[in-house]
């Protein structure tokens, strides 16, 4: 009988846990705008946990490899894009607001458990909102 009751609790944690991740992507689903002028129409564009496009300096890359740890607080987050012919591995920071991410890239360098000046490359995105050119097409 314990067996019984032990293994229903933790059946009923792994759906809580697949759940709230579930959940924390919802939130981060959409295309996202990279502020800054020399960013200018840069976009990352989250599709769902297997499909991130990311659009920078007029080049167009699907993420691969993608690994996102929803249990760090900032949010882990690592993939692989193609860069001049080979795959190049990138750990992240994400860290989500209203309509704002936060995400800092460690390229050729170790990730830091929380955001740093000295260390990657520290980028804020908005939330882009759909044109009614877009919300046409979807309907």
């Amino acid at each position: 009988m314990k067996k019984v009751f032990v293994l229903t609790q933790l059946c009923l944690l792994a759906t809580l846990a697949c759940y709230a991740q579930s959940s924390r992507l919802k939130d981060m689903v959409g295309k996202w705008e990279i502020g800054g002028e020399q960013n200018a129409g840069a976009t990352l564009e989250i599709i769902d946990s297997t499909t991130i496009i990311l659009t920078y300096g007029g080049e167009t890359r699907k993420m691969k490899n993608i690994k996102i740890d929803f249990s760090k607080s900032p949010y882990w987050f690592d993939f692989s894009a193609e860069d001049t012919g080979s795959l190049k591995s990138v750990k992240s920071l994400v860290e989500l607001g209203n309509d704002v991410m936060k995400w800092q890239l460690f390229i050729d360098e170790e990730r830091t458990p929380f955001f740093t000046s000295r260390k990657g490359e520290l980028l804020y995105l908005k939330r882009s909102r759909p044109t009614a050119v877009e919300t046409a097409k979807t309907q």
